[in-house]
């Protein structure tokens, strides 16, 4: 399990939303509620605000492969964790 997160650089955590957006022109389709998209962003929270960061089509697939990396990595740490809080509980914990 710890053998799990091994490469630093492959980290990126966030979450991966499809979303459509407005233009702003009055005489777009968009003003009558056909948004333009679907877009790919990646939404980060830090210091209890949430920022979106817009992911190019090219960078899509890199971008969702570190996403469910990182997401896989945390797992295992929580897991490790939730283990050595057991082994800390029975005054066990090297």
């Amino acid at each position: 399990m710890a053998r799990s997160v091994e490469d630093p650089q492959a980290t990126l955590r966030g979450t991966l939303q499809r979303q459509g957006r407005r233009c702003g022109r009055a005489e777009c389709r968009c003003a009558r509620g056909e948004l333009h998209g679907p877009y790919l962003y990646l939404t980060v929270h830090s210091g209890g605000g949430g920022r979106s960061v817009y992911v190019p089509g090219a960078l899509a697939g890199t971008v969702g492969a570190l996403v469910a990396e990182t997401a896989r990595r945390e797992a295992a740490l929580g897991e490790i964790s939730h283990i050595n809080l057991e082994l800390l509980r029975r005054r066990a914990l090297e």
